[in-house]
């Protein structure tokens, strides 16, 4: 008969080798799907790896040694959406909860609002740029909260003050979306403080104006004055393009005084539209006049013509006529003389004449 203790101590080296074999199995499975990383052509990596902590970058896709080390995954390119806002009894606010709020700015007449819009951000094949942004920010969540968002919520205000919020609706709409771009790209424009003295449209009153205005240099890149060195975009490789603006909210005040100045606009383009057409409407009645008077004029050529040549035509006829009875007058004296000078030679030849 078999010792229990011996197959107590049996069960429980086959318990160990089991559980053994479990982990054995585990860790060369792991090790196996760890030891080499399946990428994606659309994406960037940055494998940090083991003991050494060196990075290996990989932008090509295809099967690349992991050799067990972290890895962290990148898209090539980011489509950033800043268009979340709620509207409350003020206008609107940012929405800082989820998502990409809107960015605020601020207009050279104190208007406020909120930019709506999107971009795409292009993130850098080279592999010393992806270890930098790896390094500096260690993931691409972080990529996006700490680079891309600050930097574009720091260059919308720094638009701001080039226009008045009425020009943000529509004339500089287009410069808005230039500016932009090209700030995110090559860093914030130097700018010296303008005053312009205007009429006000809604008070008619002058008023001061201060505005932006960006410094040229025909040595920086766009022609304009930097700031800085370079953008916080350049400084890791990051490109921006496709800026679309799709609205700007206004607050509640912004909104009233922007509404006020398109009704005085409105009201100054309707007065002098009627001006206009009161001028033209006078010009017109003074060409109809003249018109009227050469029309007039005409007439009473035409009917001097119609006259003239009537008289000409009569003084024609008695002329004629003159010439005839002269003719006729001629040729009965001579039919006369003629009838005398037969009667006188039948005289002198003895015969009678009757």
């Amino acid at each position: 008969m078999q010792n229990p203790n011996n197959l107590s101590a049996s069960v429980t080296k086959a318990i160990i080798w089991c559980v053994s074999l479990f982990f054995i199995v585990i860790g060369i499975t792991w090790g196996i799907f760890n030891a080499f990383e399946d990428t994606d052509r659309s994406k960037n990596y940055v494998c940090q790896m083991p003991f050494t902590g060196e990075y290996k970058v990989w932008t090509n896709g295809g099967l690349q040694k992991q050799w067990w080390g972290n890895v962290y995954e990148y898209n090539k390119t980011y489509q950033i959406n800043f268009t979340d806002l709620a509207k409350n009894e003020g206008g609107y606010v940012a929405i800082t909860d989820n998502g990409t709020p809107a960015a605020s700015l601020t207009f050279n007449d104190k208007g406020r609002g909120y930019l709506v819009g999107s971009l795409r951000a292009i993130l850098p094949t080279r592999d010393s740029l992806m270890m930098k942004i790896q390094r500096d920010f260690g993931s691409a969540d972080q990529f996006i909260t700490s680079l891309v968002q600050p930097t574009l919520y720091k260059t919308v205000q720094a638009c701001g003050p080039m226009m008045t919020s009425l020009e943000s609706v529509a004339e500089k709409r287009t410069d808005l979306t230039n500016y932009l771009t090209d700030q995110l790209n090559n860093g914030l424009y130097k700018t010296v403080v303008v005053k312009d003295t205007v009429i006000n449209d809604i008070t008619g009153e002058k008023e001061v104006i201060s505005r932006a205005e960006i410094v040229e240099d025909i040595h920086a890149p766009k022609g304009y004055a930097r700031q800085e060195k370079e953008s916080a975009f350049a400084q890791y490789g990051v490109t921006v393009d496709v800026v679309s603006i799709t609205d700007i909210k206004y607050d509640a005040a912004t909104q009233r005084q922007i509404d006020s100045q398109k009704e005085a606009n409105l009201a100054v383009i309707t007065s002098k539209t009627e001006a206009i057409r009161a001028q033209q409407k006078a010009i017109q009645i003074a060409e109809e006049g003249k018109a009227a008077t050469e029309k007039a004029r005409w007439e009473q050529e035409q009917i001097k013509i119609v006259e003239v040549t009537k008289a000409e035509q009569a003084r024609e006829v008695s002329r004629l006529a003159a010439e005839k009875a002269e003719f006729d007058k001629k040729k009965i004296i001579a039919e006369g003389q003629a009838e005398a000078e037969a009667n006188r030679l039948k005289v002198a030849a003895g015969l009678e004449y009757s």
